[in-house]
Formats: C-alpha cells, structure tokens, sequence
C-alpha cells in the first residue's frame, strides 16, 4: 500500500472507511494512532497523491448530520484549535463509522467550574 510512504515511524492505520467527498475531491479516509488522514491517488502513468492530515489530539469538535431527501448523505464536521476543516460527506454508514471511531480518540476535557 502506497500510503505507507506517508505514515511518520512507528504509526498505525487503525481505522479505514470507504470513499468520502470533501474540498471537491474523492478520499480514503484513514485514523492513525496518532493522526486522521485523507488519501487520494490518481494517474494512469504518473502517479500524484494528495495527503491532507490532522493531528487526533489537535481536534476540538466533531459534528455528525444527515442531508438529502432522497439520497442522504452523512456530514461530518471537524474543528481543530487553529481551524474548521471542509465538511467530509459520504454514505451515510462510511460517515457514521468515522464519527464512532473518532470518538475513541478525542481527549476529553472534563468541565471547568469557574
């Protein structure tokens, strides 16, 4: 598997789902031990990848919905402390699976009483 090559030393793929949709382009999405990554590989000859990762623990939020009458699709929207990432669409089971999975990893803060 070619997206070895972009896996940082000692990293896992522990979680892998189907083809999902955001920044007008299909991806792979992948969670690491570490990171959550998005994977595209195209061309016949020349082969160009396109990677975009996110640090697990670097994730504030995550927000499931469903959108569509006849044919829904599952949006999941992540916000990091520096930024709103672009909404990851796809069937609605690939995207629930990601937002399941995805929970196992994001650190929880417990309530401040100020």
């Amino acid at each position: 598997m070619v997206l070895k090559d972009f896996l940082q030393p000692g990293e896992n793929i522990v979680f892998q789902s189907g083809k999902i949709e955001s920044l007008n382009d299909n991806f792979f999405f992948y969670i690491t031990d570490s990171r959550i990554l998005l994977h595209r590989r195209r061309g016949v000859f020349v082969k160009r990848d396109r990677i975009i990762a996110e640090r697990i623990e670097d994730i504030r939020t995550l927000q499931y919905g469903e959108r569509g009458m006849l044919r829904r699709r599952g949006v999941l929207r992540i916000e990091t402390y520096s930024k709103k990432m672009d909404p990851i669409v796809g069937k609605v089971a690939d995207i629930k699976a990601i937002w399941q999975e995805m929970q196992k990893y994001i650190r929880r803060e417990p309530p401040s009483f100020e």
